[in-house]
């Protein structure tokens, strides 16, 4: 039988299961993005550098081809040390948003705007989130300056 890309695909998400002779599961979970609570193993050099790189600049754009791993870095490797260092994280944002079923939003709504508000609504509770025709009205700062934190925000060592 010919080796196809779905046979490939199909033996690389086989799971394994672990016997007394092998002590430890495989780490790499396959063809999805490592989450928060799991452990990336291998990139520490990357996770460093992207640090640093957030700290010194604020704003890092994080670019590679598809499946090389940027999810896994920032969810796995990230997000966990930033939290580990009493910065506020924010939900991971994705702008694939298609407004064309959302009711009250003008033809001409620029979607990734509008994605990005949604997006950040999504961790607040319910009875404080505004509607999407009423983010579709607004700007991002005016949007991001007038939002309530999502949770309480933590106090910084030798802060007030």
């Amino acid at each position: 039988m010919p080796v196809t890309m779905m046979t490939v695909t199909m033996m690389m998400t086989t799971t394994t299961t672990t016997t007394s002779s092998d002590p430890a599961p495989n780490p790499y979970v396959g063809p999805r993005s490592i989450q928060e609570d799991e452990k990336l193993y291998g990139r520490e050099a990357e996770l460093m550098e992207l640090y640093d790189c957030l700290l010194a600049r604020r704003i890092v754009v994080l670019h590679s081809p598809s499946g090389a791993g940027k999810s896994s870095l920032v969810q796995a490797g990230l997000l966990p040390q930033l939290r580990a260092n009493e910065f506020v994280v924010w939900k991971t944002i994705r702008v694939n948003l298609d407004p064309s079923g959302l009711e009250g939003i003008p033809p001409m709504t620029n979607r990734y705007l509008l994605s990005v508000m949604l997006s950040l609504e999504e961790e607040l509770p319910e009875r404080r989130r505004r509607s999407a025709a009423k983010l579709a009205s607004m700007e991002l700062k005016d949007y991001l300056d007038g939002r309530p934190p999502a949770q309480e925000q933590p106090r910084r060592p030798g802060g007030d």
